[in-house]
């Protein structure tokens, strides 16, 4: 039997409304009996993701942060966070620059915050200076960095040059240069043996672009963008009629 990768982004994806529609856990069940490696890929760091998703769903392993923390049944195996200095000249610009947008700094384990909203509270840590990167938080590793408002011209000529930006509809993100979804599912693919080609990835927004681009197999949510939409093997049912199910029924089961 031909083993098969799959890697599925969380959010509109695999996780609709706090919750995961029964068709996609039934559906991966089935296919990691078969043999197969179900991965999540997701732009939330490690630590940012859902508390509950990996009880309710069994996995293989993870792709977070933008390709940045890679684990494989429960263990890391790859990481790259951001350095000490480099973290505390971003977070001395959002203080240097604060508009009250919430800032969000993504950690392998615990995130930090500026202005955090009420949405993201339970999950964060607050971030009252930049000191804190060197005193309270030297310990805590970031993967990624979020904040709810577009970038400014200035923020984006500076930022283009070292880091992989992310404009979505309301907010913004970013991680070093040479990371994306699609590179860390090259690199798993390639630390577990399957090919490019029996690889299945799925998504719906626009940082899933560079994933579904690199696999073999590209499945968009019936809700996705319709930029995803135009780059994909298969557009699915939407991510709340378990449109992650239905593409892996079609193609595993």
């Amino acid at each position: 039997m031909d083993k098969y990768a799959v890697f599925l982004d969380i959010d509109n994806t695999l996780y609709c409304n706090g919750a995961v529609p029964e068709r996609n856990v039934k559906a991966i069940k089935c296919a990691r009996e078969k043999g197969h490696y179900v991965f999540i890929n997701t732009a939330r760091s490690y630590g940012f993701m859902p508390k509950d998703l990996l009880e309710t769903v069994p996995m293989d392993g993870v792709v977070s942060g933008i390709g940045t923390d890679l684990r494989f049944h429960g263990e890391q195996i790859f990481s790259r966070s951001m350095p000490k200095d480099e973290l505390y000249s971003l977070v001395k610009h959002f203080f240097d620059n604060d508009d009250g947008s919430t800032v969000i700094f993504e950690g392998e384990e615990k995130s930090l915050s500026i202005n955090c909203d009420e949405w993201h509270r339970d999950r964060c840590l607050p971030l009252t200076s930049p000191e804190q990167i060197y005193t309270d938080y030297k310990d805590i590793k970031i993967s990624k960095t979020f904040f709810v408002r577009d970038y400014t011209e200035s923020e984006y000529k500076e930022w283009s040059e070292k880091y992989t930006l992310f404009r979505h509809e309301t907010y913004s993100e970013f991680v070093n240069k040479g990371f994306s979804k699609g590179e860390g599912l090259k690199r798993m693919a390639s630390l577990v043996g399957v090919p490019i080609e029996h690889c299945i990835a799925m998504g719906d927004s626009a940082n899933d672009i560079d994933m579904l681009k690199v696999a073999g197999i590209s499945v968009a949510m019936g809700n996705a963008i319709d930029e995803v939409k135009k780059i994909c093997t298969y557009v699915s049912g939407d991510c709340n009629d378990g449109g992650v199910g239905q593409a892996i029924e079609k193609y595993l089961l």
